[in-house]
């Protein structure tokens, strides 16, 4: 729609300097020509509405599959404290992961938009490389006709013509956009990705960490409970608890090398 308004004005704009020169009337031209750039404003400004239209529902998607991921986030990691054997867990709405999906989701929209200008770009080409199959399909009918025998001065300037046709088309084509000129858009969503991952598994550490210092304060309240009554007692002697209570051989093994024991 717009580029046939610009046309339309490019045309326009011709036939009024033609006049121009040719001394006739301008008026009618004119008038026209004001119509024309009136259909093109209105026609530009519904394509702006339609864009900006366009662009908050992709957004409005995108924080939806912002809040999805977030959702799956809380599960995978629900799912791993699970395996690990802790009892803490995420609440279906805690929102920790909420900035790092919004990454993930805004740079897929990203990806998303170059694509999309890429394969609207590429369309408005298609016409280009028909036409260029055409005239190199008839190149090369003329330029066998010349290999063939053929000297006519007919068959020269066609072939001349076809060349230069050739040529002027194969610029066009060169001109239009290739895959791959989303790699910066795509590698800020790779990057995204492994942040969105890291927080995961850093969550799933810290969670793991916190729920085995819960243990752990548990495992020294019992010791505090049995260390008082040995005191009170006279149970212990030389000032250690190691006169009632020893670590058990895994947990020292364990303590001692840093390896997890069977």
């Amino acid at each position: 729609m717009l580029d046939a308004l610009n046309d339309q004005i490019s045309t326009t704009n011709v036939a009024i300097n033609a006049a121009l020169v040719a001394g006739q009337a301008t008026a009618p031209l004119r008038k026209k020509l004001q119509a024309l750039q009136d259909d093109l404003a209105s026609a530009q400004a519904r394509h702006e509405a339609a864009r900006a239209d366009a662009h908050a529902a992709a957004r409005r998607a995108a924080e939806d599959d912002a809040a999805a991921l977030v959702l799956a986030a809380n599960a995978e990691v629900n799912a791993a404290m699970q395996a690990i054997g802790a009892d803490l867990r995420l609440a279906d709405d805690d929102q920790r992961f909420a900035a790092a999906a919004r990454g993930v989701a805004f740079a897929q929209l990203a990806v998303d938009a170059v694509l999309s200008k890429f394969h609207e770009s590429n369309a408005k080409f298609d016409a280009v490389h028909e036409q260029l199959a055409k005239v190199s399909a008839k190149h090369d009918e003329l330029l066998a006709l010349r290999q063939g025998g053929d000297t006519s001065d007919k068959t020269a300037a066609a072939l001349y013509a076809c060349s230069l046709d050739r040529a002027a088309l194969q610029g066009l084509a060169d001109s239009a956009p290739v895959a791959g000129e989303d790699a910066t858009e795509r590698a800020f969503l790779a990057n995204a990705m492994a942040d969105f991952n890291k927080h995961k598994r850093d969550a799933i550490i810290d969670l793991a960490r916190e729920d085995i210092e819960r243990v752990e304060e548990t495992f020294l309240a019992r010791v505090r409970g049995l260390d008082s009554y040995a005191r009170s007692n006279r149970l212990i002697s030389g000032g250690s608890i190691f006169s009632v209570f020893k670590p058990g051989e895994k947990l020292s093994f364990m303590l001692r090398t840093g390896r997890v024991p069977a």
